[in-house]
């Protein structure tokens, strides 16, 4: 029997399970689409039917029943095969809903002029504030605009106080949280949000867009420093060899002045002539002296010249070099940089990361193992230094100045890499915060406590509720953790007419530990209103902004389906 007004996810990767798994915890149909049967006995066991195939291709997507379904959502990290499954899904189904991942953000942009009902979103720049914010702030300090305002969260030890600050959870001395306690909760070691006009917003005005902060240039050093950079530090051979010559030459020296008889002078210059070859006078026959004299001068010549040869190779090598990496935008790391973050792993996770600390006003580090990365060159002209090598040995963490750094952002796509890397810049730095991206959220609950690293990231686990709330016409703005493995999703839904959500009571909508209401929106209002009377009543066409777990948003989704019974909003604490 033909399935209807099912979902469609397309891509089983870490994301599209884990799309998956928060569509099925709001009771939807899902049908998934993926290119073998690795997942088959998973999804079955949630009630998820399984098309084996290629979505691009109409006999798939017919397969799993397109024509009748609500939205598909395209979840694979490849742009360009998910555009070409979205127009083969638009051509058999033109009205469905499209939810497309996209790291072009500008291209995702375009697809209201392909599609009536599409949403482009980007895994990446959803996760990336998640990481940015713990690297810098730490257990809290999440950054986000909602419904025109600036939101930021804290801890604190102190109940809110003003009706800008709002509880969003409380820690349990157990390090448990509960999520979204009363509103008049007075009890210590809460979570709270900050709710602010935007930086030079007159209040009550309307707001306007803010561009992000410019990436912030940093001061020239002096030319003793860059020296010193160029040569001392990215050429230790050179000084090696250096110092053997030194030495070298003062042994010499004074083998000369005792079995020769030279002075201290003639002495000296007789080293630098056998060394370089440069013509100096010396006060000694070479005919008269005895054979263990001319041995050793022999001997002296031979290693001199090719020390010498050395050391001017490395000079050449390392002038040529450093003409190079001013050529093609490379930067070192600057001696003096300090309280930076570094970032492991140029991936499109590990770019916006970069990125989004550079924004913060806070110097930022990358390193890559290939210079051939897709973000490299990018992460340079951003004006962001960029290390090529491994995060995990300490030579590297040395040239990524771990001494003086805030934290270490592990963000490869490979869950032991990054491990292993914030276990040796722990080792090294046992006091440097790790954030570390893991993708299985369940191993990262078991990383957190078997290896006591306080700040483990899943981009899936962080991207999924708007994935999974895009597809069923909801739009979650952020996501904030708190605890190990709870979340608050901060959400805007429009009230469909008919629905249920139409003519009820705005603060009826609270449900304690689900969900509350932060402001409602007048149909084509850009501008929200944080503070509305108690008898608030929506009307169709209204936005309401929300914070909520999955459970509490995933009532609310119900309540906005025409005709749906509505759940307990306080039913499931699951977030």
């Amino acid at each position: 029997m033909p399935t209807t007004g099912h979902v469609i996810v397309c891509g089983l990767d870490h994301l599209g399970r884990r799309t998956i798994d928060e569509l099925r915890a709001r009771d939807e149909t899902v049908v998934g689409i993926g290119a073998n049967t690795d997942a088959a006995d998973e999804l079955d066991e949630a009630g998820v039917r399984l098309v084996v195939g290629d979505g691009r291709l109409s006999r798939v997507l017919r397969e799993a029943d397109i024509e009748t379904a609500a939205a598909i959502v395209l979840t694979g990290d490849d742009d360009l095969g998910n555009l070409n499954t979205a127009l083969a899904a638009f051509d058999l189904h033109p009205t469905i809903r499209i939810v497309i991942r996209m790291f072009d953000q500008e291209l995702g942009a375009h697809l209201p002029d392909l599609f009536p009902d599409a949403v482009a979103l980007s895994s990446s720049a959803l996760a990336a504030p998640g990481f940015v914010s713990a690297a810098i702030d730490g257990e809290t300090g999440s950054r986000f605009r909602l419904a025109g305002r600036e939101i930021s969260s804290r801890e604190s030890a102190e109940p809110a106080v003003t009706a800008n600050s709002i509880v969003i959870a409380r820690l349990n001395p157990d390090r448990t949280i509960d999520p979204l306690p009363d509103a008049a909760t007075t009890d210590p070691n809460l979570i709270l949000i900050d709710v602010a006009d935007p930086p030079g917003a007159v209040p009550g005005s309307r707001p306007t867009p803010i561009a992000p902060p410019p990436v912030p240039t940093r001061p020239k050093r002096p030319r003793v420093g860059s020296l010193r950079e160029r040569v001392t530090r990215p050429e230790e051979r050179l000084v090696r060899f250096g110092v053997i010559l030194v030495v070298l030459a003062v042994v010499s020296a004074l083998f000369f002045e005792l079995f020769a008889g030279l002075t201290p002078l003639d002495a000296v210059s007789y080293v630098i002539t056998l060394l370089t070859g440069a013509s100096l006078p010396a006060n000694i026959d070479a005919a008269a002296a005895n054979t263990a004299l001319r041995v050793y001068a022999i001997f002296l010549s031979l290693v001199g010249a090719a020390i010498v040869a050395v050391v001017y190779a490395f000079i050449t090598d390392a002038l040529i070099r450093s003409r190079l990496l001013q050529t093609l935008g490379r930067r070192t790391v600057p001696g003096n940089i300090e309280d930076h973050v570094i970032v492991a792993g140029l991936g499109s996770i590990g770019y916006r990361v970069a990125l989004g600390i550079a924004a913060r006003g806070v110097p930022v580090v990358a390193v890559e193992v290939s210079d051939e990365g897709r973000f490299v060159s990018p992460t340079r002209a951003a004006g962001i230094p960029v290390v090529i090598g491994d995060a995990r040995h300490p030579e590297i963490l040395r040239q990524l100045r771990l001494d003086t750094a805030r934290a270490v952002v592990a963000a490869t796509s490979d869950d032991l890499v990054n491990l292993s890397a914030a276990l040796n810049a722990r080792a090294a730095r046992p006091d440097v915060r790790v954030v570390v991206r893991l993708y299985d959220p369940e191993f990262a609950v078991r990383v957190q406590r078997g290896f006591k690293i306080r700040f483990t990231r899943s981009v899936s686990q962080l991207a999924a509720p708007a994935f999974a709330a895009a597809a069923v016409g909801s739009e979650v703005v952020a996501t904030v953790p708190v605890g190990d493995k709870r979340m608050i999703l901060f959400a805007r839904l429009r009230v469909p007419g008919g629905s249920m959500l139409e003519g009820r009571l705005a603060s009826s909508l609270v449900g304690a530990g689900a969900l509350r209401v932060l402001a409602v929106a007048d149909p084509g209002s850009d501008e929200a209103r944080w503070t509305f009377p108690s008898d608030e009543i929506l009307d169709a066409g209204e936005e309401v902004v929300v914070a909520a777990t999955r459970a509490g948003l995933g009532a609310l989704l119900h309540l906005a389906a025409t005709n749906a019974d509505p759940p307990d909003p306080a039913a499931g604490q699951a977030t």
